[in-house]
C-alpha cells in the first residue's frame, strides 16, 4: 500500500510539470531557461574563443618559426610587420588591430607571448613558448600581474 502511494505521489507531482513564462517576444524565460538572445551570445562567445584560439595558435608557429632562424623571440613590433605583410595572417592582424589579442611587446624566450583582452580580468586564452592554453584571470595574473 506504501508502496502504490508513493508512485501515485510521484505521477501526481510529475504530471504538474515546470509552469515556464513566456516574455513579451514569446520565448520562454525565467526559470534557469535561457532566452534566444543570450544562447546567441553564448555561441557567438563561443566562436570568438575558438577563433582566437586558432589564431593565437598560428601566432604560435610564426613566432617558434622565427625564433628558431633568429635565435630569439620576435618582439611585438617585429611580429606586427610580419603578419601585416600581403601575405601574413589577415584574420591575425584584425584582432590585434580592434585589441582582441594584444601582443607583449617584448617577449621573454619562456614567459608570456601574447594573450586575449579578457585574460586579465576574466580569464582567456594566453600564449607562451609552451603554446596556447586557457586560464583564468587569478592564474593570469598570478603569473604575469596586471597588464
Amino acid at each position: 500500500m506504501k508502496l502504490f502511494m508513493l508512485v501515485v505521489a510521484l505521477v501526481i507531482g510529475m504530471s504538474g510539470g515546470c509552469k515556464k513564462k513566456k516574455d513579451d517576444e514569446g520565448q520562454y524565460s525565467g526559470g534557469g531557461n535561457p532566452t534566444v538572445h543570450g544562447a546567441e551570445q553564448a555561441v557567438r562567445k563561443a566562436v570568438e574563443r575558438t577563433v582566437t584560439q586558432a589564431e593565437l595558435h598560428d601566432l604560435h608557429l610564426f613566432m617558434n618559426t622565427v625564433k628558431g632562424a633568429s635565435g630569439r623571440v620576435p618582439t611585438s613590433q617585429e611580429t606586427w610587420e610580419a603578419l601585416n605583410r600581403p601575405d601574413g595572417n589577415r584574420k591575425l592582424v584584425q584582432l590585434i588591430q580592434e585589441g582582441l589579442i594584444v601582443l607583449v611587446p617584448t617577449p621573454q624566450e619562456e614567459g608570456l607571448w601574447a594573450y586575449d583582452k579578457n585574460a586579465p580580468t576574466a580569464g582567456g586564452i594566453i600564449l607562451t613558448h609552451s603554446g596556447v592554453e586557457r586560464v583564468t584571470a587569478q592564474d593570469f595574473n598570478a603569473r604575469y600581474g596586471q597588464r
